[in-house]
């Protein structure tokens, strides 16, 4: 479909940003020509309160019309990528975006330079810097970490080498990766893509699964050693850092830039450890759903209920979202309403359009939705979900300045997983179909399983290893296998089995352990978002507005102090005993509906 085709309702409405490209031409041209302004502010920002106030709202005014221009040639660009003129718009925002950086570089290392005892009277003498006050201390926070000028500038020049590993495994696992072939379900002779992959693991022809799992890994089986020595060169590329930067481990310096006390990591992978059992029994009821002799590796992703499948058309999803979102209140349902129909959203898959889905727009912006609806039922839960994040942008917009008017990932994906959660909560007790209802219980248990229980096992594989790494052992590909394998026994329990020659390779397709710790906030924002959506659910209406104080709060406190502001300790056991006594409540219900 062309997208002209589309009706205007279900395109988003991009020209309440720019009428046009060519006022989007002054913006970029505007910006052009505040950057020599910006670079000149250097070594100035301790002659008094008042320019250090001036230099940070220069600073934060061209960020907006950058933001702008940015985001605007984003989607621009993603209407249609075949459109060359707009990716070369996008290109050029890009680079000049770049040359923004550049222009106010100097500004924190600037600031942190300064002795503390004058900074602390550069804010006592002028009054409208205390806006800003969490803003500094933010920066500041990183003094003890920070070297001597000349030194940043090594550590600077070695980032572009720190990259190495993590360039070398995207290059392989993208480019030179080769999967081989299998038969698929109708006995014809394809090449096994990744998307293949993960389409013959959900499907039901069982020997189509192995062969996929086997051939699958074994392709990464026969690079083991290289891809082994490439993530024990990641693993010593994150020691240096923090190291060099003094942090007491690898784990401290990843977690600093958020503020998150590493108590929060430790507290998700001790207390799934202690509730493995919960785990083994949701695999004894996949084996027995399934009426399995022996529930291997590949047998995991098998829906259990596929007959119940049902999905709703983009209209329809839109009254449903709605209902589901109730429980937030009027005024929440009213705007998301007003989105829907004000040009929020780009719904259908059209030629050349990006594929997926994503929630975008900046402060000076309203939010808008990317969507390609595929008549799924998935459809209508990306759709609450980015919906869950542009609800977050907007609120945060409309309650704080733009310094604290974005958020963290953190606490981003406990918005749009908790608006998952009203829906699923919604569909659970609109439905008397038992198929139906399977089906529902059957997808909340994989999301859960998928979104906390195996993000804390990636979460502890990546933090034994850097620990080995810390040690200064060498990790080989025996040694990551063997670990690997202890821990999937360790989740998945007796009722699941093992290849040994191929199981203990799947430490090497996961891109995500160069990302450097970042898997483990899937799950502790979805078990917020449990802690959080069962309370408001219970339709105190004090826990709703403590939850829309989360949103409201965009960046203006450390994310767990932002989650705090609902009553949940994320240093603490009980947001994941949450989710565990959520999913032993699952299984029940499907229990009950079986005998």
């Amino acid at each position: 479909m062309d997208r002209s085709e589309v009706d205007h309702k279900y395109k988003w409405q991009l020209d309440l940003i720019f009428p046009d490209w060519e006022s989007w031409e002054k913006a970029f041209a505007q910006l052009e020509a505040d950057l020599p302004e910006l670079s000149a502010r250097q070594g100035t920002l301790d002659q008094s309160g008042r320019v250090l106030l001036e230099t940070i709202e220069a600073v934060h005014t061209s960020q907006r019309l950058l933001e702008k221009t940015f985001v605007f040639a984003g989607m621009k660009s993603d209407e249609d990528t075949r459109i060359g003129e707009n990716t070369g718009r996008k290109g050029r925002i890009g680079s000049l975006a770049v040359g923004f950086s550049e222009a106010v570089s100097w500004f924190e290392s600037e600031l942190l330079a300064m002795e503390p005892e004058r900074l602390t009277e550069l804010m006592a003498e002028e009054p409208g810097l205390s806006i800003y006050d969490h803003f500094i201390h933010n920066i500041q926070r990183a003094r003890e970490h920070t070297l001597p000028a000349e030194q940043e500038a090594l550590l600077a020049g070695a980032g572009l080498m720190a990259r190495g590993a993590s360039q070398v495994f995207n290059a392989f696992d993208n480019a030179d990766l080769e999967l081989g072939q299998i038969e698929d379900e109708d006995g014809n002779l394809v090449t096994l893509t990744k998307g293949r992959y993960y389409k013959f693991q959900k499907g039901t022809n069982r020997k189509v699964r192995q062969e996929s799992y086997e051939s699958f890994l074994g392709a990464y089986g026969k690079m083991k050693n290289t891809l082994a020595a490439n993530m024990d060169a990641n693993i010593k590329n994150h020691v240096f850092f923090a190291r060099t930067r003094r942090y007491e481990g690898t784990l401290e310096a990843s977690l600093h830039p958020d503020g998150v006390p590493p108590k929060v990591f430790h507290s998700l992978i001790e207390t799934v450890s202690e509730n493995t059992k919960t785990l083994h029994r949701y695999t004894a009821l996949k084996k027995r759903v399934l009426k399995l002799d022996e529930l291997h590796e590949y047998d995991l992703s098998v829906p259990m209920f596929p007959e119940g499948e049902f999905t709703f058309e983009y209209d329809e999803a839109c009254e449903v979202v709605l209902k589901a979102f109730a429980p937030l209140g009027a005024d929440y349902v009213r705007e998301v309403e007003k989105g829907i129909n004000g040009g929020w959203i780009d719904v259908h898959e059209t030629a050349g359009k990006r594929s997926g889905g994503y929630s975008n727009g900046v402060y000076d912006t309203q939010p808008y939705i990317l969507l390609n609806w595929a008549h799924q039922l998935g459809d209508t839960f990306t759709f609450a979900h980015e919906l869950g994040h542009s609800m977050h942008s907007w609120l945060a917009v409309k309650n704080q300045p733009f310094v604290y008017g974005s958020y963290p990932i953190f606490t981003a994906e406990v918005a749009s997983t908790f608006n998952e959660l009203l829906l699923m909560d919604h569909l659970l007790k609109s439905s008397d179909d038992r198929a139906r209802k399977l089906f529902l219980l059957d997808h909340h248990l994989a999301q859960i399983n998928n979104t906390v229980f195996r993000q804390t096992m990636f979460a502890e594989f990546e933090y034994r290893i850097h620990r080995l790494g810390e040690v200064g052992e060498t990790l080989t590909a025996d040694a990551l296998g063997e670990l690997y394998q202890e821990i999937l026994v360790k989740y998945w329990g007796p009722k699941a089995v093992f290849n040994p020659d191929l199981s203990p390779l799947t430490w090497s397709r996961i891109p995500h352990f160069f990302y450097n710790y970042y898997v483990y906030q899937y799950a502790t924002a979805y078990s917020a978002a449990v802690a959080l959506s069962r309370k408001v659910l219970a339709g105190d209406e004090n826990d709703r507005e403590q939850y829309l104080d989360i949103l409201r709060s965009g960046c203006s406190r450390y994310p767990v102090e932002t989650v705090g502001l609902g009553g949940v300790d994320m240093a603490s056991s009980g947001p994941m005993q949450d989710v565990v006594a959520l999913f032993d409540s699952l299984m029940d219900q499907v229990e009950g509906l079986l005998d």
